[in-house]
């Protein structure tokens, strides 16, 4: 095979008209040319696209034919390309649509993704494609000069800001790419570790573009979905490099994330807008497409740490609780294998870790507007318990094999760390049952709900926080409105709480070795967590334009949480007022609004008793936080010790 040190001088010289030419392009396009001038634009933009397609042929084996075909296809282009333009010479003519430029965009990616392909026929002597094109660094040289060239003409002729801060963020997130250096492994994984952060970065951005324009009539939220798209796609093609070996999927996405990119920095935001805090749709599939993108990176970040073996094979054989005959069970089996590869990933320690940071920045955020000095510290509480409690402890502190027999260490309760075994039974399951319900006594479900559980890190950052609104906005969301306990809340958190307990006692019996029970191979609470936990509860979180936020507290679904708000209700936690009469005179009840659970009967409550207690509230405290009187105060068991002290 012929080496690129033979063909340096003459690849660069290529790469750098190539860019020079495509840039003048741009620049014409951008410049607003149209009419016959756009015309010839885009019959110069096919040109490069008809000329590197039939070099890779004629290169890919020298000969006569091949020779003739280039030929012949370069001078039909020539001619029969030039016809309508001609027939259009001497008339006006509007032919600058979004669609044209569309097309000139398509053309300017896959021009390049061909030069790259020619190079690649000329090293190998063989045909290869468009997508193989992409995989090497002339393609992404190029790429990256005619991208930055466009976004800083576009910056000059006055760029939307939020298209702006979406273009800055991209463009290093397309070009630090794996494929650059496809062979080398420890290229490969230093750039997914790059790409991935950045691509984290830029997430957070698009979150924060939308929640600062919440109020806007309308805000970017085509522009917003759509890069998300690229993200996903381009997520979704290492995660499919990394299964089947090969990058085709990645490569089209970095020719449809050019493409956008050229596109955008060309038009501008898309002309469709709206509102996410209106439209319920639209937020879900927003998102539905983030999380499908996180849910990729995860995957990805665990095949880079070694948590997943390569191959389809390694795969499977890496997911903790198996992979079974599809056609098993009655089809059973089917679903199983989904559980188990979609649980495998959202169960990870990266995937939490990656979400973690995400939310986590959110969380931040959310901490610079807030008043009271007791959310403040809330939400520090928060967001260390995330760090220590669900991340470092149970996956990288050399405590980590010890933590079944500690109580408090299972988090999320029965399943968190493993079977019920009689081992650890006491100290450790039933430890941490009543150590929690304890606390929650004294201090509230808060304690759970609000601080060391992992909802109200993806529940409270500034984005998600504000899609409380669907409480009120969502058909379903209304139906849990008020502090009264539903009786199909009833039956979900009974039927949650029978089916724990059923398979805690199995899974006793089974670790015991009196019964041998065990799903599809795994034992049954273990089982059960995942469905409950690296399942359920991510369907209910994407659900929140449905189902309105804190479904969890609101509908049932969690059986820790309800287990802690039980004892929580029980408990010395309550709110209080320091003048009813104040919340007599308010007209506003921003304290309503402000509630992430629905609590709508606050106002009633504090006027009658001056104070609201509910196995409900999880002492968010975003009523206190809302309150323009500042007449909200918390009680737990610090307020009945100052109490009884005086």
């Amino acid at each position: 095979m012929i080496k690129v040190m033979d063909y340096l001088f003459v690849f660069l010289t290529i790469a750098a008209l190539m860019s020079a030419f495509s840039i003048y392009l741009i620049y014409l396009v951008k410049k607003g040319t149209d009419g016959i001038g756009f015309l010839l634009v885009l019959y110069l933009s096919g040109s490069m696209v008809v000329m590197f397609a039939s070099l890779s042929i004629f290169f890919s084996t020298p000969n006569p034919t091949t020779e003739a075909i280039a030929l012949s296809l370069n001078s039909a282009y020539m001619i029969f390309g030039l016809i309508p333009i001609l027939f259009k010479m001497n008339k006006k003519i509007n032919v600058r649509k979004w669609y044209t430029v569309l097309i000139f965009s398509v053309t300017m990616a896959i021009s390049e993704a061909l030069m790259g392909e020619t190079f690649y026929s000329i090293l190998s002597k063989q045909l290869g494609n468009p997508l193989l094109g992409v995989q090497n660094y002339w393609y992404f040289g190029v790429m990256i000069s005619e991208m930055t060239f466009t976004l800083i003409y576009s910056i000059f002729k006055g760029l939307d800001k939020n298209l702006r801060n979406f273009l800055l963020v991209s463009l290093p997130v397309m070009g630090i790419s794996p494929v650059i250096l496809a062979d080398d492994e420890a290229f490969v994984t230093t750039t997914i570790w790059l790409n991935a952060s950045l691509m984290i970065v830029a997430t957070i951005l698009i979150y924060e573009s939308l929640y600062r324009d919440r109020l806007k009539k309308t805000q970017d939220t085509m522009t917003s979905l759509e890069l998300m798209l690229v993200f996903t796609l381009m997520m979704g093609g290492v995660f499919f490099y990394y299964v089947t070996g090969s990058w085709y999927l990645f490569d089209f996405s970095m020719l449809a994330g050019m493409t956008w990119f050229i596109y955008r920095a060309i038009e501008g935001p898309s002309k469709i807008k709206g509102n996410y805090l209106r439209d319920g749709k639209w937020t879900f599939t927003f998102i539905l497409v983030t999380f499908i993108m996180e849910w990729f990176m995860g995957g990805v970040l665990d095949f880079v740490t070694g948590t997943f073996s390569p191959g389809l094979q390694g795969f499977l054989s890496s997911l903790p609780l198996g992979f079974v005959n599809p056609a098993s069970a009655y089809g059973l089996g089917a679903l199983f294998d989904f559980l188990s590869i979609f649980g495998s990933v959202t169960g990870s320690t990266w995937f939490l870790l990656m979400m973690g940071t995400e939310m986590g920045m959110l969380a931040v955020f959310r901490i610079g507007q807030l008043k009271l000095k007791e959310n403040k510290i809330r939400m520090l509480l928060m967001i260390s318990a995330y760090a220590i409690y669900t991340i470092y402890l149970p996956s990288f502190s050399p405590l980590a094999p010890k933590l079944p027999y500690v109580p408090y260490m299972w988090s999320m309760g029965l399943g968190t760390l493993g079977p019920v075994s009689s081992q650890y039974l006491i100290t450790g399951i039933i430890g941490t049952y009543v150590v929690s319900a304890i606390l929650s006594f004294l201090f509230g479900s808060r304690q759970i709900c609000s601080v060391t559980c992992t909802a109200p890190m993806m529940y409270q950052g500034t984005f998600y926080d504000s899609l409380k609104t669907f409480n009120r906005n969502s058909k379903l969301g209304r139906k849990t409105l008020t502090s009264k306990i539903r009786p199909w809340y009833k039956v979900i958190a009974l039927s949650v709480w029978i089916s724990l307990l059923t398979f805690a006692v199995l899974s006793f019996l089974d670790q015991d070795g009196i019964l041998n029970v065990q799903i599809f191979g795994n034992d049954p609470t273990t089982f059960l967590y995942a469905f409950y936990f690296n399942f359920l509860w991510y369907v209910v979180f994407i659900s929140i334009p449905f189902m309105g936020s804190y479904a969890c507290v609101t509908q049932g679904w969690c059986s820790w949480g309800s287990f802690n708000q039980l004892f929580g209700g029980l408990g010395l936690f309550k709110l209080k007022v320091r003048d009813p009469s104040v919340c007599v005179k308010c007209e506003s009840k921003e304290c309503v609004n402000a509630c992430p659970v629905g609590n709508t009967d606050l106002p009633g409550n504090f006027i009658k008793r001056g104070e609201f207690k509910s196995m409900r509230c999880v002492g968010i405290g975003d009523c206190a936080e809302a309150c323009p009187y500042g007449n909200i105060t918390f009680y737990d068991v610090r307020s009945w010790l100052k109490g009884k002290l005086k």
